[in-house]
């Protein structure tokens, strides 16, 4: 297991800015709102220098004051679960004061018995701040003290050093483990309160991502691998969607928006997660579209049935049924999506989201043999000729074959694609599902003609 190295200290000094400086990625939501990292952010970072690769996190921010707000407490007690979990701790404070909140910090590290400590004085961006941020180092009963400026990027790479010599005393310094093809790499999409951070909880079986009735409650995304049957897996979870009109620019649902889409890009399978109770709604579609056009493997996730099943006069027999009727209205692809009907708070069919997924990958690489595909396309031509278009009647296929996967790609060369009439595909496409089904999967089928290429897949 990787070392893990967790960034903390009080609200607004910066541990997202300096998260984000430290890993060289833009992964925290940085926002002037205090309290903006709600959940713990992490980041597998490879310290190509030192041979190195260590987990470094960003926690929420510790204050035990609030005795109502429910979020506020639940961060502060993620995080200290985050401190005694972490090898090594990296404090942030500012360069020229200790505030009460500093001190309450430094109480939970007493409590908690916690040595391995780093005290980072941030916005010490020249010498005379650096001098007088050393007059703090008494506070702060750390293993090494480092004045810092974030946005100057000073003293990174020494506290870094500091870092990789640290973790090979303790014999953490383990060596990258790749994310390779032999991962599934699962993104849970959905609208705002449809259950996605339960679901995610239930699947991991901890309880890493804040869960609380309300909209809007997870900002940061967070990847998280795990096994399960025998298949690797990364849990890409994501912030939630908005219409893209009602976000201010800069906002921090700006940046959730394109943080959410990143997700879906990055992912091999998208889980859309829908609330059963309220029924699909036009973003749940919206959703399912920007997924499609990524060209994803896709699940849909109908969560709280348990809610559903307990409406008065409900026929717990034909729901089931009913539903996915429904859905058939919506959807028009639905056929080749598999379809999920979980219960996040009874863990009801969760592990069936895993299953599903692991199966589409196999669909997904899935590659048809030459001869068994010729012997069937022969079959369905010979059944169903191709179908012309007003202005040409002689369209002809030559020959055919599956020329690439993930996702499977199939190119028919042709006398010229605009002698078919577009409904052709569409009949082509449901015949290969018939016969080798390609579930959760969309299949892209084009025309060849005089060496040029018709995407025919839209």
């Amino acid at each position: 297991m990787l070392a893990k190295v967790t960034i903390i200290g009080r609200p607004n000094v910066w541990k997202s800015s300096f998260f984000n400086m430290y890993t060289g990625h833009k992964i925290a939501i940085v926002a002037d709102e205090e309290g903006t990292t709600r959940d713990i952010s992490e980041y597998e970072y490879k310290d190509a220098e030192h041979n190195m690769t260590y987990i470094v996190s960003d926690s929420g921010w510790l204050d035990f004051s609030s005795k109502t707000d429910e979020i506020a407490i639940d961060i502060a007690n993620r995080t200290q679960k985050a401190i005694k979990e972490s090898d090594l701790l990296i404090w942030l404070i500012e360069y020229d004061r200790v505030t009460e909140l500093d001190e309450q910090v430094l109480r939970v590290l007493r409590e908690n018995k916690i040595k391995d400590i780093i005290v980072v004085a941030n916005k010490a961006d020249n010498e005379a701040k650096k001098m007088e941020a050393y007059s703090l180092a008494w506070f702060c009963e750390a293993l090494d003290f480092f004045p810092v400026s974030v946005s100057h990027n000073d003293w990174i790479r020494e506290l870094k050093d500091y870092v990789a010599k640290f973790l090979t005393s303790r014999w953490l310094n383990f060596e990258h483990e790749e994310v390779d093809d032999t991962y599934v790499k699962l993104a849970m999409v959905g609208r705002p309160n449809v259950g996605k951070s339960s679901l995610i909880n239930a699947i991991t079986g901890e309880n890493r991502v804040m869960v609380k009735d309300m909209s809007g409650t997870t900002r940061d995304s967070i990847d998280t691998k795990f096994h399960f049957n025998d298949t690797n897996f990364v849990l890409i979870d994501t912030a939630w969607i908005r219409r893209i009109s009602k976000v201010w620019v800069r906002n921090i649902e700006d940046w959730s928006v394109m943080r959410t889409e990143r997700s879906i890009t990055r992912a091999d399978v998208v889980a859309v997660v829908i609330d059963g109770y309220d029924w699909i709604v036009h973003w749940d579609l919206t959703i399912i579209n920007r997924a499609l056009e990524e060209n994803k493997w896709l699940v849909i996730v109908v969560n709280k049935w348990d809610k559903v099943l307990a409406k008065p006069g409900v026929d717990k027999e034909k729901m089931m049924n009913r539903y996915i009727e429904y859905l058939k209205s919506k959807v028009e692809f639905l056929p080749w999506v598999s379809v999920i009907f979980t219960s996040a708070t009874d863990r009801k069919r969760v592990d069936e989201i895993l299953e599903s997924a692991a199966n589409i990958k196999n669909e997904r690489f899935k590659r048809v043999k030459t001869w068994i595909f010729n012997n069937f396309m022969e079959q369905v031509v010979y059944k169903h000729p191709p179908t012309g278009t007003r202005k040409a009647h002689s369209p002809k296929i030559y020959y055919w074959s599956q020329v690439d996967v993930n996702p499977p790609k199939f190119v028919l060369t042709v006398n010229n694609p605009w002698h078919f009439h577009f409904s052709y595909k569409r009949y082509l496409e449901n015949r290969i599902r018939d016969n080798f089904w390609f579930f959760g999967t969309p299949i892209v089928i084009e025309y060849k003609w005089r060496g040029k290429t018709k995407d025919i897949s839209k």
